[in-house]
């Protein structure tokens, strides 16, 4: 799975369009305290490895992404962004398995959390994808 994450981490920084868009960056479970707005957090859901006759073939994990901004309408923009450069998009892995399926599960959802330090409302919108690998 190591392999997937660090693949999704090189993508979100050697795109241009999601750097300029996020500039908090893209952050594994948890951005760090005072980490700058608009960022993204990346969150395994759950992996589950499917078995054929010689052994494990195949892992399906699905990945939560989640955009944390200032403002409803701001942050969902900045969600429906990253969704346009996810979507579809067949991952590069270093390991020797192959990335061979991406679906996004859900529309975009929004949450409403605290407020920041100039007391604007902060959203968090997330979405989920399930990425195949074959083994």
């Amino acid at each position: 799975m190591l392999p997937l994450l660090n693949a999704i981490y090189s993508f979100f920084t050697s795109n241009s369009t999601l750097t300029t868009a996020l500039p908090g960056g893209l952050h594994r479970d948890q951005a760090a305290e005072g980490t700058p707005m608009p960022y993204v957090v990346s969150s395994v859901l759950q992996s589950q490895i499917e078995y054929g006759y010689l052994g494990a073939c195949r892992c399906d994990v699905t990945i939560r992404f989640s955009v944390f901004a200032p403002g409803h309408d701001a942050s969902g923009t900045l969600a429906q962004t990253l969704i346009a450069q996810f979507d579809d998009h067949i991952l590069s892995l270093a390991d020797g398995t192959t990335n061979d399926s991406v679906t996004r599960l859900t529309e975009p959802t929004p949450r409403l959390h605290r407020h920041d330090a100039s007391g604007n409302d902060v959203w968090e919108w997330h979405v989920e994808y399930e990425y195949g690998i074959a083994l």
